[in-house]
């Protein structure tokens, strides 16, 4: 088991430094996050949760997390609702449930925490078969919550009249001290869910916005992760979403109403791609607690892609079930986690070198003065020759 070092949460200055890098890396724009955008709009849909939450968004996710998890101790549950069934090809994408296999393995590992994944009933099979790629056995609750490494897949309601009820008994069964929301289809302010090119996916999504709302009357952290602004959380920055996308305000399906989601939560990150946003937040846990086994790597990544694949996800680009996530090759994706990997290890772990170069960087004079000689000696070896 991984030694478990608790943040004392007077999470300072080191972890948002770090947080701003991450973001500013898991925003890159690769992706534009709307097909009928003419240009990619996610740096701007950051700009305006940035400006909404006033700090780095993974901090701000991870700093609400981890205080959560402190007061609720060991082993408590998280929901991780996923799964975004996409038009025309009436298939999950593969953005979203890697994130959730990933999150879940490193939330677990932290903090023995108990992964329950939500998602469309129609996906439930694939996602349980996903989560044990990642290394976890799925169970009932009952069993998983009594042992570590084992993760819980429940499938969620299509029906909204039986939305509320349903959130009701899965959080009293549970008792999650959070609940986070990984590229989730929200309704928007007319109660209609949306593909990001306008299309009413309604009918085919899991109301998981109940679960928010339940959640949140009852005092448990939310976090919504997205990357094109229909998705839950991304509620925050509603009239952002609204002006800056094509479909923001006219839709183009019967209800008019746009596919900006109307459901927030008390935490947003916005990423090139949501996936990101998972392992944004597991950069920070493996960061605060100084254990790197905590973030998965690249290689790990592209597997749960490609495994993905194999299981019907699809990379909505194509409708293609290939491994990529939004039109991004799986080998993209795990150079990014890999370059995370990288700047995290970095932070904690100086290198053998780097320590070196401060030691013989501290006595500013000699190293002047060697500077002047080395450049004297030279100087003079050009001279000679010249001639």
């Amino acid at each position: 088991m991984v030694a478990q070092q608790q943040p004392q949460n007077n999470i300072g200055t080191d972890l948002i430094y770090i947080a701003e890098i991450i973001d500013h890396l898991v925003s890159v724009p690769v992706f534009s996050g709307s097909s009928l955008a003419k240009r990619p709009v996610v740096l701007d849909l950051y700009a305006a949760a940035r400006s909404k939450f006033g700090r780095p968004l993974s901090y701000d996710a991870y700093e609400r997390l981890s205080r959560s998890v402190d007061k609720a101790g060991q082993g408590s549950s998280i929901i991780i609702t996923t799964g975004f069934v996409v038009p025309p090809w009436i298939e999950a994408e593969t953005d979203g449930p890697v994130g959730a296999a990933t999150l879940a393995r490193s939330l677990n590992l932290a903090w023995d925490a108990v992964p329950i994944i939500v998602t469309e009933p129609s996906c439930a099979s694939k996602m349980r078969s996903l989560i044990e790629f990642s290394g976890f056995r799925v169970r009932d609750y009952s069993k998983a919550a009594r042992a570590p490494r084992r993760a819980v897949v429940e499938g969620f309601t299509l029906e909204a009249s039986k939305a509320k009820s349903e959130a009701n008994k899965l959080i009293s069964k549970t008792s999650p001290c959070a609940v986070i929301s990984i590229e989730k289809a929200s309704p928007n302010s007319k109660g209609v869910f949306h593909s990001g090119v306008g299309v009413d996916v309604s009918p085919i999504s899991a109301k998981v916005d109940a679960l928010i709302d339940a959640a949140r009357e009852v005092g448990i952290p939310t976090i919504g992760i997205g990357d094109a602004g229909n998705e839950v959380g991304m509620g925050c920055i509603e009239e952002s979403v609204r002006d800056l996308l094509p479909t923001g305000k006219e839709c183009g399906c019967p209800c008019h109403g746009g596919v900006a989601s109307s459901v927030s939560t008390e935490s947003l990150i916005v990423t090139g791609t949501s996936n990101w946003g998972a392992s944004a937040l597991e950069a920070l846990i493996s960061f605060h607690l100084k254990s790197p086994e905590l973030l998965h790597d690249g290689p790990m990544e592209e597997y749960l892609i490609r495994k993905s694949a194999e299981l019907g996800f699809i990379n909505p680009a194509s409708g293609l079930a290939e491994a990529g996530v939004d039109a991004i090759p799986a080998e993209v994706h795990g150079s990014l986690v890999n370059i995370l990997n990288f700047v995290v290890r970095s932070r904690y772990v100086p290198s053998y070198y780097l320590k070196k170069y401060v030691e013989y960087t501290k006595d500013k004079e000699k190293l002047a003065r060697l500077v002047r000689e080395i450049g004297e000696e030279e100087e003079e070896e050009s001279s000679g020759a010249s001639h």
